[in-house]
């Protein structure tokens, strides 16, 4: 018995010793992985802390954007989510270029200075201030593809009325109002146009190209319902004359586009 109680009780010892050994190591990885937790955490929080000059209010940033390379103001509604950005499709591209009829776009994905994306629903209708992307890095970007910028205030939301940050002390403006302003931005900021003359129009339209930067600009004739019709290749600082007498009496849509520009005009065949 003497010698089962020692080795019994030497057994217990080096258990008890073993256990506690056991339990310093636990609390030694715990205290490290706290550690590493931790300064992971302060990592991350430094890095999500975005730190840029804030553009301002969304109309003061559209004023800035208004035909630079590469920007894209759309109506959108949101279709979809995806990782860190969503799929939207254009019910109306309002300043810049894009041909494609649903886009996809980029917001943070926890470490860049862009907008967050999860907080906008399915169906929801916005309008957006976009910067196509050129060279894509980061997961599943793709060139082609755009970002939201999260320096100033690049996203409204649009039901009954426009909501967010619109201007320093506006948070909701009627539609009327809030898109009547965004076009006296953008056609401010617009480059000389090109003029199109009789209008209304019966057999022959003469449209006079100013002497633009670009060396071409395009002009197609489209239907309300988006239906192109005719396009022509217009050379800058001249005028060009378009038969349009086999169109139908009505209204009609002319789309100029360069390669950084795009506008429209409206045009009434008697």
């Amino acid at each position: 018995m003497k010698i089962y109680s020692r080795h019994g009780s030497s057994f217990s010892n080096e258990s008890a010793r073993n256990g506690i050994s056991v339990k310093k190591t636990t609390m030694a990885r715990l205290l490290l992985v706290w550690m590493m937790g931790g300064a992971w955490l302060g990592l991350a929080t430094n890095t999500r802390a975005c730190s840029c000059i804030d553009a301002g209010a969304f109309l003061t940033v559209a004023e800035k954007a208004a035909w630079k390379p590469g920007v894209l103001m759309v109506r959108a509604e949101v279709r979809d989510q995806e990782a860190h950005g969503m799929e939207v499709k254009i019910l109306a591209v309002l300043n810049g270029s894009e041909e494609k009829s649903v886009i996809r776009v980029w917001g943070d994905p926890g470490f860049m200075c862009r907008t967050y994306t999860t907080g906008f629903k399915k169906g929801e209708k916005l309008v957006l201030i976009l910067r196509r992307i050129e060279n894509a890095t980061y997961l599943d970007e793709q060139n082609g593809d755009y970002e939201l910028s999260g320096c100033g205030t690049f996203v409204v939301r649009e039901a009954q009325n426009i909501s967010g940050r619109i201007t320093a002390s506006d948070k909701e403006m009627s539609k009327t109002k809030f898109f009547g302003e965004l076009d006296k931005i953008i056609g401010k900021n617009r480059p000389d146009q090109a003029r199109i003359f009789p209008n209304p129009v019966e057999d022959l339209l003469t449209i006079s190209v100013p002497d633009l930067p670009d060396s071409t600009l395009s002009a197609r004739i489209i239907t309300l319902a988006g239906q192109p019709l005719q396009t022509r290749q217009l050379e800058v600082g001249r005028q060009h004359q378009i038969d349009v007498s086999t169109l139908a009496t009505g209204i009609y849509i002319i789309l100029f586009r360069t390669e950084h520009q795009f506008y429209t005009r409206r045009l009434i065949k008697k």
